[in-house]
């Protein structure tokens, strides 16, 4: 189940991003892994107490019956006039000063009172996984206005339409279509290189089908610049119950050991399941990913 308070983030998070409001059936697509199963009465059930505690906390939430053709649906918006506290008018020395002390406090209450300070929205909700994000309030105003961003990613320039942000086991990510690459992709956010620069609103549209859903991977090994990316993997010694998370079984030898292709897009997702089998892995390919694992191993051994 995902974590209450990552949930509630998400949720502030797509609250703050949309000038329009968002109803729940918005809310159930655009936050599918945290809202998305369960019959409709339990979505909504924990979808009230959410809203119940972060009104506790002072957001002020707010709602709207809609009439017309969404008669009966209710528009939930965040009234920033309130929300926001008014400008401090902090330079900017000042305002990293503030920031360094909540996140070496790790305060829940102080984060809350950043993220009040307009300018920084969504930033330091998750200071103690994430001290320092620039690039998140400039994706999230581009996700709201529909405006294409630029930015570097592993060393390569990027041309994203932004589809949604997610928080996902304490780490941001950015969903979108690529136009450098042609196809949907998924980038973390803390591993943008440099400024994120956005340009005109209304720039694209979110596509009707896109659902969260299908389009964030369940598996961390997936979440990389190639989503299609796999290694070939001997496993010589198969421990009892794990053979679910080997992967595709492409061959099984007599000896009983196997031979599966694993994703890897995710370098160190890929490495950290490798290393959970220590002596019984062994990466046969592809060469690129072999060589990379080896120089790997030799730097680890280098430092002990």
């Amino acid at each position: 189940m995902a974590d209450s308070l990552e949930r509630m983030t998400n949720l502030l998070a797509l609250l703050l991003s949309s000038n329009r409001g968002v109803t729940l059936a918005d809310i159930r697509n655009d936050l599918a892994d945290f809202y998305g199963d369960g019959s409709d009465e339990t979505v909504r059930a924990m979808f009230e107490r959410d809203k119940r505690k972060l009104r506790d906390i002072g957001v002020p939430i707010e709602s709207e019956v809609l009439g017309g053709g969404d008669a009966g649906r209710t528009r939930y918006t965040v009234d920033r006039r309130r929300f926001e506290l008014a400008d401090l008018d902090l330079e900017p020395d000042e305002r990293a000063a503030l920031e360094l002390a909540v996140s070496a406090a790790r305060l829940s209450n102080a984060n809350l009172g950043l993220l009040k300070l307009g300018g920084m929205r969504g930033a330091s909700m998750v200071f103690a996984n994430i001290p320092d994000l620039p690039s998140l309030p400039v994706l999230r105003e581009a996700t709201a206005r529909s405006a294409v961003v630029r930015f570097r990613y592993r060393d390569l320039d990027r041309v994203l339409h932004p589809y949604v942000l997610l928080l996902r086991e304490g780490f941001w990510y950015v969903i979108g279509f690529d136009e450098t690459r042609g196809e949907r992709r998924t980038y973390r956010v803390d591993r943008i290189e440099g400024d994120v620069v956005m340009g005109e609103a209304s720039a694209f549209e979110r596509p009707a089908d896109f659902d969260v859903r299908t389009a964030f991977p369940a598996d961390a090994r997936l979440l990389g610049d190639e989503p299609e990316t796999t290694a070939t993997v001997l496993v010589s010694t198969l421990r009892h119950g794990h053979e679910r998370d080997l992967g595709s079984v492409v061959e099984r030898r007599p000896d009983g050991s196997l031979v599966v292709e694993v994703p890897c897009a995710n370098r160190d997702a890929f490495r950290s399941w490798l290393l959970g089998w220590g002596v019984d892995a062994e990466v046969l390919g592809p060469p690129d990913v072999r060589a990379e694992v080896v120089e790997w191993l030799r730097a680890m051994a280098g430092r002990s």
